[in-house]
């Protein structure tokens, strides 16, 4: 594994970095080598790779089945996603092409950038970035492995070989601090189940002067449309935000300097860390 790449990392379980050597180390033997495989050596805990994915989540509970993450671990939603399920999933509250096009213009990626693609998916907004920060370091994580595996296969059809793809349970951050110039984070945030926790990390491993563009959907004030997304905040825990909620969370991680645009109920916005 490239060093820039190790450096960027700490231990999920018991997220120590301060020193050196108890940050995350590779194991070096031969038949390891294949597969590389990372240990702590403050609490002893290994991290392998499968198939080409770095494995931080340690052992994660299989989703509630029809839950959102269960959805984005079913086979035939996962092979659908980037052509028709994500585009006719977002139509009803916002429009991916317009995600797309603002989240490239607020993150204003540029070489020798390191960016970290959250909750990645397939890797749609991944492989936006990928190549404006060349040759700096692009990282895109996700809890579903299913969904990195995809990623995988269109970063090899397109002979990327420049991301690194993680598996990661944002509830265990494995990002040192201090560490990125940008952090992006598109139709995840209202699945997570501490969101001020997630914007706490984020603010903690961006550099100083760097940037958070997150991307979500906001709740309807029309007393139908409100009823439905609340249904689906039952049903599949999806969590429609205020935009004034955005704007705290933001504000309490430490945030500054709040730039938003918004089209139907989709909301993407751009925090700065000073």
């Amino acid at each position: 594994m490239k060093n820039i790449i190790l450096k960027k990392l700490v231990c999920p379980i018991c997220n120590v970095s301060e020193q050196s050597d108890k940050q995350l180390n590779e194991v070096t033997d031969t038949k390891a080598s294949e597969s590389p495989t990372l240990f702590c050596k403050n609490c002893r805990s290994l991290f392998a790779d499968i198939d080409g994915i770095l494995n931080l989540a340690g052992d994660v509970i299989a989703p509630k089945i029809f839950s959102a993450q269960w959805a984005m671990e079913f086979g035939p939603i996962v092979a659908a996603y980037d052509q028709t399920w994500r585009p006719f999933v977002t139509s009803f509250v916002s429009d991916l092409k317009w995600e797309m096009e603002t989240s490239q213009q607020f993150m204003d990626v540029s070489a020798g950038m390191d960016v970290l693609d959250l909750a990645c998916g397939t890797g749609n907004f991944t492989r936006l970035f990928s190549d404006s920060a060349k040759p700096g370091a692009v990282i895109g994580v996700d809890l579903s492995l299913p969904m990195l595996k995809q990623c995988r296969r269109k970063l090899k059809e397109q002979n990327n070989t420049d991301v690194m793809l993680m598996r990661v349970n944002v509830t265990k951050w494995p990002f040192a601090p201090e560490t990125f110039d940008r952090i992006h984070c598109a139709g995840a945030l209202h699945l997570f189940p501490d969101i001020q926790g997630v914007f706490n990390s984020i603010y903690h491993s961006l550099k100083k002067g760097s940037c958070f563009v997150g991307a979500t959907y906001c709740l309807e004030e029309n007393i139908v449309t409100n009823s439905l997304q609340k249904y689906f905040t039952k049903v599949h825990g999806f969590h429609w935000f205020y935009q004034q909620e955005l704007r705290n969370l933001s504000s309490q991680a430490g945030f500054t300097g709040w730039e938003q645009q918004t089209y139907r109920r989709g909301i993407i916005f751009k925090v700065q860390k000073i």
